[in-house]
């Protein structure tokens, strides 16, 4: 662990940090950058030159003397402030992360990522340096600088306020605003975490999983990975750090956290039904098995501490009493990763509700705030025995997200009343999402309307088909996107193939009926398709009269006279065909998934060469 001199900005290394008095400082790092470890390396170099430069001149003692600060005259404002401060407070000695970590060595990063906890523990006091924050107002105000400042939202410094004995508050101009425990009720107001434990009145060991993932969620850390790097302290693991994992880190977290944690309340995340009796009278026959929109939610792990948000309720129940309270057998908990999942044994409660499967309730030995036992929601696995994914239907599908839970709350009366059905199983959940594991595709949620306005995209690789084929493409637009307007005419959203002699327009605009509808008209050199086509390809072209269409009209007398018939809302699977000149015209439009007003328009041009007409006897 290297420490900084508040004197002279030199470094100093320690391997006990508990041996030493030193002060520590916790803060948001700046949006420009810090001055990081080899940069005081280097000022620390320089200022040794110039001090072996000055003894070589002066032959006295004093005179030759480290020039003022030294290294530390050139660090930045921030550094040379938490120095000063410490400096007042006897300190001589300071550990401030963005400069006394060497990030260039993955082992030092490594080291001392899984030790900063302890480090923080160790210091005798912390300064919490709130940037955002002047000393010209009382943090307690309701709406005061103090509860908004930036700090309070980054992950790091969860255990930078937890670990260390002594916080202390410190404004924008290094001056003290409070303590951690002459601020105890404020700031367990805006951190959410009970003032015995800022206090360490009560062990961070008694506080459930799920509580303490509560602490994290919402917190932002610049690198995906820190998320979980940020709480090997808060629950005492460690763990080798691997930037580029992204949140296989959180997965990599809560796996630890279970071989060394015996509380099973970290499963009780995402949305729970606090209820039974809506779940009894509204379980429906669907899962949320081949969902694609709770894929996630469907493991026992969850993806990011954003995920246990509403759980800082849930406390942990200890085996025996678990046992003593529901007369369930007492389980020391195993777990085993397979390839198909995490492979335990819980209490299991079947819920018959119609279906062919049945939904069973898996009870864990954690409750929520009101002592009301969680129990995940388990629905099988198609053709798998023994398997099943985390998650239901409550009542009716259509009406996400109230519909969906992955867990319910349960009453002792409950549990005592269904004690007959209890059977302990061995079940196999997947407690992870797979990489390759198959989703459920991304579907339109409504049918598109095909309405004005909307833009129209022409993929490239059909411009470049269509220019193979001898016809040059020009698209009224950039990038190959129709902008289609309520008032612009057709002309105005218009693609033009080419070709020698030849010249075909694909006219895409509002119709000029009241609907707003899209359609499309074909000019240029068209003519009609004569006998010598043949009958099945003729029937889809143009010159066919869309019947339904001009029916729906004929019955509205408010309309023009003639509606068109190419409206691409009525069109079969919202493809057509065109004949203009010698070729036929493939139109196919396909919604976009991103966007209600964006469609995809894709061409194909097919050259039409006519039979021979036979020969007169």
């Amino acid at each position: 662990m290297w420490l900084l001199d508040t004197e002279d900005g030199t470094f100093h290394h320690i391997d006990r940090p508990r041996e030493h008095r030193y002060a520590i400082l916790s803060h948001v790092w700046d949006l420009t950058g810090e001055q990081s470890f080899q940069d005081l390396i280097a000022l620390q170099v320089e200022a040794s030159k110039k001090q072996s430069r000055l003894k070589r001149i002066f032959t006295s003692t004093a005179a030759a003397a480290t020039p003022a600060g030294g290294a530390l005259a050139r660090a930045s404002a921030k550094i040379r402030g938490c120095c000063a401060l410490a400096r007042r407070h006897g300190y001589r000695w300071v550990w401030i992360d963005s400069c006394c970590i060497d990030k260039t060595s993955s082992t030092a990063l490594s080291e001392a990522i899984n030790s900063m906890y302890e480090w923080y523990a160790a210091a005798d006091v912390c300064f919490a340096f709130l940037a955002d924050v002047s000393d010209d107002h009382d943090p307690r105000l309701r709406d005061s600088k103090f509860r908004r400042s930036r700090w309070w939202t980054r992950g790091w410094t969860l255990q930078e306020l937890i670990a260390p004995a002594t916080v202390v508050f410190v404004s924008a101009e290094w001056r003290l605003l409070g303590t951690k425990a002459s601020l105890a009720d404020l700031v367990e107001e805006v951190a959410g975490i009970e003032s015995a434990v800022l206090t360490h009145e009560k062990s961070l060991d008694v506080v459930s999983v799920a509580q303490r993932m509560t602490w994290a969620a919402k917190r932002q850390t610049t690198r995906v990975e820190d998320k979980a790097y940020s709480l090997l302290g808060i629950f005492g693991v460690n763990m080798s750090t691997i930037y580029g994992e992204g949140a296989n880190a959180f997965i990599r977290l809560q796996e630890e956290i279970l071989r060394q944690v015996p509380d099973q309340s970290i499963f009780a995340w995402g949305p729970w039904l606090r209820d039974d009796a809506v779940l009894y009278k509204n379980l429906g026959p669907y899962s949320v098995s081949d969902d694609g929109r709770y894929w996630q939610s469907r493991n026992l792990f969850a993806w990011s501490p954003d995920a246990f948000v509403n759980s800082g309720g849930i406390s942990s129940i200890p085996p025996e009493t678990f046992q003593k309270r529901f007369g369930i057998p007492s389980l020391l908990s195993e777990y085993n990763v397979t390839s198909y999942g995490m492979r335990s044994r819980f209490p299991l409660i079947p819920i018959q509700h119609g279906s062919e499967k049945t939904t069973y309730l898996a009870l864990l030995g954690c409750e929520d705030a009101d002592g009301r036992v969680i129990a995940l929601l388990l629905y099988p696995q198609p053709e798998a025995a023994g398997r099943f994914y985390v998650g239901h239907y409550v009542g009716r599908p259509q009406v996400p997200p109230n519909s969906y839970f992955r867990a319910v709350s349960l009453s002792d009366s409950r549990i005592q009343q269904l004690a007959s059905t209890v059977e302990v199983m061995d079940v196999c959940i997947p407690y992870r999402a797979s990489p390759t594991a198959q989703r459920a595709p991304v579907v339109a949620l409504t049918l598109p309307t095909f309405k004005c306005p909307c833009d129209i995209v022409v993929p490239t690789w059909f411009v470049a088909s269509i220019e193979k084929a001898g016809l040059s493409v020009s698209v009224a637009g950039e990038d190959n996107v129709l902008h289609v307007s309520e008032v612009a005419s057709p002309q105005d959203s218009a693609i033009t193939l080419r070709a020698a002699g030849e010249c075909i327009h694909i006219r895409i605009g509002r119709c000029q009926c009241r609907g707003r509808f899209l359609c499309v008209s074909i000019a240029g050199t068209a003519r009609t398709i004569g006998p010598s086509t043949t009958p099945s390809r003729a029937s889809t072209l143009v010159g066919s009269v869309d019947t339904k269409l001009s029916v729906a009209t004929a019955k509205r007398q408010d309309l023009p006279p003639r509606c068109p018939a190419d409206h691409v809302a009525v069109w079969e699977n919202w493809s057509k065909d065109f004949a203009c000149g010698g070729r036929i015209l493939h139109l196919k439009f396909d919604t976009w998934i991103t966007r209600a007003d964006m469609y995809s328009l894709a061409i194909e041009v097919e050259s039409l060469e006519p039979t021979p007409a036979p020969e007169s006897a």
